[in-house]
């Protein structure tokens, strides 16, 4: 949680705030001033380079036209408070709400911002060196660990049906991408994307990654819904970044692969943590996909 608020919020010049914890985030807490509504976090393991990054990123994306969370200013006139080895900045809010429910023009939408977010930081230049997001790196460590258990056996026969996406995905061009990208970092109003927030994570990746990424969270949080209902949404989402930047047949065909490893390190994830019928219930999804023609049928929209 973060604590005092009084000796932080006094360098944005915040006047009797009320404060909200937010149960599902820590870091962050809710205030409202004078009429406005600010989100103030607190980013750990952060340094210098990175917030004032966050700062160059998010005022070149607003000054591009795309609504974007971006720290406020203090009355000192740095995007960040600095206490102790913490940093703290502070972002006014978005109008709108978290993405809540799927549908296909949500869907459709938040496809389309996707590609208009990666067209912007296509051409941005970072000021300091970004890290690359290396996503069979992750898969190796977890295997080297799970080594000849059951589940390790597994996931090592189905990564040997997938042998060849880090072959594809190495050849594909490296990017700027937000890495994050979620239905919780997507702000949506009267049924369009109103902005996107949380650029605390942004590397250096093939911008596939990101797509992935997202369409994963969404097979997630669906797992146990209907199956066909999901498959027109993946097809949906890819229509909408279609629309502002056509994806390539080997992007195309990586991105199923993709989605099953980072499937994949959910059932590690959950193994590790003794969420055995969680893991399993992931495990017969995975199955399902990797021998499913309709998944890699969505991906060729």
């Amino acid at each position: 949680m973060i604590q005092p608020f009084g000796d932080i919020l006094w360098n944005w010049n915040v006047k009797h705030p009320c404060i909200e914890t937010l149960k599902l985030h820590p870091n962050v807490v809710k205030l409202v001033s004078e009429g406005k509504s600010y989100y103030l976090k607190k980013r750990e393991d952060s340094a210098f380079e990175n917030r004032m990054e966050e700062y160059y990123l998010t005022t070149y994306l607003l000054a591009n036209r795309l609504n974007v969370e971006s720290p406020l200013l203090t009355i000192s006139h740095q995007p960040f408070v600095k206490k102790g080895q913490q940093f703290y900045s502070l972002y006014e809010k978005i109008e709108g709400e978290p993405l809540q429910e799927y549908s296909l023009s949500y869907l459709t939408n938040a496809g389309t911002s996707l590609a208009n977010l990666h067209g912007l930081l296509k051409n941005y230049h970072c000021h300091k060196e970004i890290k690359g997001w290396h996503i069979d790196q992750h898969i190796r460590q977890w295997l080297n660990e799970l080594g000849l258990t059951p589940i390790g056996k597994w996931a090592r026969d189905i990564l040997l049906r997938l042998d060849e996406w880090t072959i594809l995905y190495n050849q594909l061009p490296y990017q700027l991408i937000h890495s994050d990208y979620n239905r919780g970092n997507i702000m949506v109003k009267e049924g369009v994307v109103s902005g996107i927030i949380d650029f605390e994570r942004i590397r250096v990746a093939p911008r596939v990654a990101d797509i992935g990424y997202f369409l994963t969270g969404m097979l997630k949080d669906r797992i146990k819904k209907n199956r066909e209902d999901s498959i027109n949404y993946i097809g949906s989402f890819l229509r909408g970044y279609d629309q502002l930047s056509t994806l390539t047949s080997e992007e195309k065909e990586l991105l199923p692969l993709l989605i099953v490893t980072f499937l994949l390190q959910y059932v590690f994830f959950y193994h590790q943590c003794g969420y055995s019928e969680v893991g399993s219930t992931y495990i017969s999804f995975i199955n399902e996909l990797v021998q499913s023609s309709e998944y890699d049928h969505a991906f060729h929209v």
